[in-house]
């Protein structure tokens, strides 16, 4: 075996290595996000059919929804976790708005979530877009 194949080897053993241990380093794969994005959108389209005049209900749909929002963040690839994280921390601050009013009290609970979708209004556009892109590359099947 001459030096070069044997550097050759070696370095192919290193690699394969290396992708290993990266592999099990914790990070969230693209399956996992993706099926954690996919119930997102499950919980999201369960919260559709909830009446927005039950404080009740509706508090819990946003809750189980920022949770979800919470989970996919935890399970998103790095190329987009910035993007999920902050999508989470927009919808659980709505979720929080629609907590600390009351459905009956329309203006309160209308300036509750403007006042807290407004941090989130320059970069929330651009982050949701990226996610879609990301999704769609990576978690739509192709056809076929």
């Amino acid at each position: 075996m001459t030096a070069r194949r044997r550097w050759l080897l070696i370095a192919a053993a290193v690699v394969a290595i290396a992708l290993a241990l990266w592999r099990d380093s914790g990070e969230p794969s693209v399956e996992e996000f993706c099926g954690e994005f996919a119930h997102l959108l499950v919980v999201d389209q369960i919260s559709l059919t909830v009446n927005p005049n039950d404080d009740t209900t509706t508090r819990e749909a946003m809750d189980r929804t920022a949770r979800q929002f919470a989970d996919a963040a935890a399970a998103a690839p790095v190329e987009i976790r910035p993007d999920m994280a902050l999508l989470a921390d927009l919808t659980a601050a709505l979720s929080d708005a629609v907590t600390e009013t009351a459905s009956r009290e329309t203006f309160d609970r209308a300036a509750a979530l403007i006042a807290a979708q407004d941090p989130f209004l320059e970069t929330q556009d651009a982050a949701t877009q990226r996610v879609v892109d990301y999704v769609t590359r990576h978690c739509t099947a192709a056809p076929g």
